[in-house]
């Protein structure tokens, strides 16, 4: 079932206009592997589904503020879980073992549910390890402002991710922001 699963879901991650959407599955999946060497098979196939069918609901559908963005997120989460309870589905997987990872990808419970925080954890690591740099080069942020979004990532982020978090190698600006907003 896990075979075909995967098969369907990275079809579909190849459908991303912008194909970038099987890299950062298997960006997630490289990080689960080094945060939970013995992961499951919920937590695999929610960690490669973060961003599943992203590019079908724009940002740009909601208010550009802050609210709009977690408006767009909120929608986001529901809608990936359940575009991918709707592969897992067709493949066979129970009720139970469907649950489980929309749960995770939906975010449910993140402070309360460890497998939701695992796949926080992960979605935090590959944002830091491989988005925020380009991320600061689209964005004229001010200081204060890119100090905040590290703070409420890393807020996001169990003790163990912190420690996987500072051993990534960052560019000097992005290593300094963090030194700053972690004073």
């Amino acid at each position: 079932m896990k075979n075909e699963a995967l098969k369907l879901i990275n079809q579909i991650l190849k459908e991303d206009p912008k194909g970038e959407a099987l890299l950062y599955s298997q960006q997630c999946f490289d990080w689960l592997q080094k945060l939970n060497p013995s992961f499951t098979e919920t937590q695999e196939i929610a960690a490669r589904c973060q961003h599943f069918r992203r590019w079908d609901i724009p940002r740009n559908n909601f208010p550009m503020d802050k609210k709009g963005y977690y408006q767009w997120r909120i929608k986001l989460y529901k809608y990936q879980a359940d575009k991918t309870a709707e592969i897992l589905s067709s493949v066979g997987y129970s009720d139970e073992f469907i649950d489980e990872v929309k749960s995770m990808i939906s975010k449910k419970d993140l402070r309360k549910n460890k497998n939701s925080k695992l796949i926080e954890d992960v979605a935090c690591l590959v944002f830091l390890e491989f988005y925020i740099q380009p991320f600061s080069s689209t964005k004229n942020y001010s200081e204060e402002k890119w100090i905040k979004i590290i703070q409420k990532t890393w807020a996001k982020m169990s003790n163990k991710a912190h420690k996987f978090a500072l051993g990534i190698n960052y560019s000097p600006a992005i290593k300094s922001l963090i030194s700053k907003a972690l004073a």
